[in-house]
């Protein structure tokens, strides 16, 4: 069935993001990873969780289009990791003109231009919230998610590793069972009702979240993306019974979260541009923007390079 112009504006309105992004005093630069591949836009490989990049509505699987009003078709990889480590180290901030992988496939199928002046502006805030900075870090948490009689939903999506292999938190909806229990985007999942899933495919993982929504109770160990890193660096147990029984210095007892209690700590709805408001902490709004030099723009073809990590 081909897809009605209608339904490819709304996606355009709903899913193309300028994600504003600050340098935080206490955090080390902005949290995502960008990698090139052959004849694609650059495409975010990873977002850590309460970095600038998250507040900042930034997504896994998120293609960058442009970077500061310069589309990414311009511009080498070398050149676009320079230009944000260029911003990085003059404490000046970063957009990027962003569009999710599912939806840029759509539009490129129907070879449909599209409006940057008509994204919407997703700002992170210009110092780290006050409730990323009690968040606790480098430590694996228990969310705890039941579902009363009347909700249909834990309130989360996820999204697949580029090995197809674990999950991670996609979007985590406001007020929602997964809110109240602190579960947060860009959380990777460790276990699922006790069971060590990070090794197994994707597919598999999806279905055994499925099955627990059947039975109105799902409990998550779940770790954020610095944390998960730093503990396959340094050969910290990822297993919930390992980690507590290992004789490493920096284990500390695991952080458990009820949804139906939400502790000292304050939700931080970070929602993505995908026909959701932005939550606390950062803004969004409509704005036409500095697009002077574009009046449509055409989903280009990539030549292929390298990836890195921008620090």
């Amino acid at each position: 069935m081909p897809i009605k112009q209608a339904d490819i504006d709304r996606s355009i309105n709903d899913n193309l993001r300028r994600c504003r992004l600050y340098i935080w005093r206490n955090y080390n630069g902005f949290g995502f990873t960008v990698t090139s591949e052959s004849q694609l836009p650059p495409i975010i490989t990873c977002v850590e969780s309460n970095s600038p990049a998250a507040a900042a509505g930034l997504n896994i699987q998120d293609y960058v289009l442009a970077v500061n009003d310069t589309s990414t078709a311009d511009v080498s990889h070398a050149e676009l990791v320079a230009m944000v480590k260029n911003a990085r180290d003059t404490d000046a901030s970063v957009e990027l003109l962003v569009l999710h992988q599912d939806f840029y496939r759509e539009l490129k199928k129907v070879n449909r231009l599209f409006d940057p002046k008509r994204a919407k502006i997703i700002e992170a805030p210009r110092i780290t919230p006050i409730n990323y900075q009690n968040f606790p870090k480098h430590q694996p948490r228990t969310c705890l998610l039941r579902l009363a009689k009347k909700e249909k939903s834990f309130g989360f999506s996820i999204v697949g590793s580029s090995t197809s292999t674990g999950l991670y938190i996609d979007e985590v909806c406001p007020n929602s069972v997964a809110s109240n229990a602190l579960l947060r985007e860009n959380d990777r999942i460790i276990e699922i009702n006790d069971e060590f899933v990070d090794d197994q495919q994707s597919e598999a993982i999806k279905k055994k979240l499925v099955q627990a929504k059947k039975a109105g109770f799902l409990k998550l160990y779940v770790i954020d993306m610095d944390t998960y890193e730093s503990f396959r660096s340094e050969n910290i147990p990822l297993s919930s019974n390992e980690y507590l029984h290992s004789s490493s210095i920096r284990k500390a007892s695991t952080y458990s979260y009820n949804s139906e209690h939400q502790g000292n700590y304050q939700h931080f709805n970070v929602t993505p541009g995908r026909g959701r408001t932005a939550g606390n902490g950062r803004k969004a709004q409509e704005s036409a923007g500095n697009w002077k030099q574009y009046s449509s723009w055409k989903l280009p073809d990539f030549l292929p390079v390298d990836s890195d990590q921008l620090p």
